[in-house]
């Protein structure tokens, strides 16, 4: 998504000609002068010669002179923590958002993906900086008795939650038979079949999860679904869950299932800050509310999500994170706001 929003946006500055094609060159190949030794001790070779390609340019004129004579200046702001925030010394601060892009990428490479993500939210604004996924009651709007809502399946994330969810609301639900979930695998090819054909007549949902696990019947499953799609209920919808496949020649989800349905994918949230947000989004202002001891479930309900947060983010670091594979995924976090429900009720 990142690398994505990206290209989007060199594309979108580069057709508007805010950008010049010889900076974003620099940027994305970062051409390095060979044998350029650093006459200062904060930037290596690799970083010098890279200004020194820089220096080729009109508009970095003079840079690698002026790093040599305010030395002090510029290991102080080359140190900087955050440098991406910082202001470029002397008159290299007036340089446009690009060009001060090529100096960083010179300066400090390790700070690259977060100066980009300044970079877009000051050109294209904030809320291409944000990574905050579309509610799903969004996405099935756009749905049918044509078109099925195809999930593709992310560690640590369970898009089923979401389908009981907004059911729930519209009347979907286990409970009144107008629900039918089925996890695939052997012999479970007959139960889907039988579901798909009641919940064609009937206008009812059907979620056939996994069907990755029964290769043999996804031809069968594609044609099922073209033939109930003349004669079924206005309310009938079908969701599918399948794992992506490892390489091009893993892939056996039929074409026609692909192109005719709503593809949504729900990437594991990176950073603490997202996964606090993608763990909130789970409570609504009702669950908010359904507390009888509102302030203390609000508190302590924010606290279990930035721990859920932190455990979320943990993960990334593999054996050093938690040495025992487990997903983390939202199923644990609302069964710990369940229980503090109960808690807090009968306490």
């Amino acid at each position: 998504k990142f690398i994505f929003k990206v290209q989007v946006a060199f594309q979108v500055l580069l057709h508007s000609k805010e950008i010049k094609q010889e900076e974003l060159d620099f940027l994305l190949k970062f051409p390095i002068t060979q044998d350029a030794k650093s006459p200062v001790d904060f930037l290596n070779e690799n970083c010098w010669g890279a200004i020194k390609s820089l220096c080729e340019m009109d508009e970095f004129k003079n840079l690698d002179r002026d790093i040599e004579g305010s030395a002090k200046r510029w290991k102080k702001f080359v140190e900087s923590e955050y440098i991406e925030r910082e202001k470029f010394p002397q008159e290299w601060k007036n340089k446009t958002a690009l060009q001060r892009l090529c100096m960083l990428r010179a300066l400090r490479p390790d700070r690259m993906i977060y100066a980009i993500e300044i970079f877009i939210e000051e050109k294209l604004g904030e809320k291409y900086k944000e990574n905050r996924r579309i509610p799903f009651a969004e996405s099935f709007e756009e749905t049918g008795p044509t078109i099925p809502v195809f999930f593709i399946l992310s560690p640590g994330v369970d898009p089923l939650l979401e389908v009981e969810s907004l059911g729930r609301k519209l009347g979907f639900t286990m409970d009144n038979g107008k629900f039918h979930n089925i996890s695939l695998g052997q012999g479970q090819d007959v139960v889907a079949r039988a579901a798909l054909d009641i919940a064609a007549r009937d206008g009812h949902w059907v979620v056939l999860q996994n069907i990755h696990l029964v290769a043999n019947w996804l031809g069968s499953l594609e044609k099922k679904l073209e033939e109930l799609c003349d004669s079924a209920h206005e309310d009938y919808r079908v969701f599918m869950s399948a794992e992506p496949a490892a390489t091009p020649e893993n892939h056996i989800i039929p074409q026609g299932v692909l192109e005719n349905s709503i593809k949504i994918t729900n990437e594991p949230p990176t950073k603490i800050s997202a996964n606090l947000h993608k763990a909130l989004d789970n409570f609504s202002q009702d669950t908010l509310e359904m507390c009888s001891k509102e302030a203390e479930f609000k508190s302590i309900l924010f606290s279990l999500c930035y721990f859920h947060a932190v455990v979320a983010e943990r993960r990334k670091f593999g054996p050093q994170g938690w040495n025992r594979v487990y997903p983390y995924n939202t199923g644990d976090l609302t069964i710990c706001a369940n229980v503090l429900y109960n808690y807090l009720e009968a306490n």
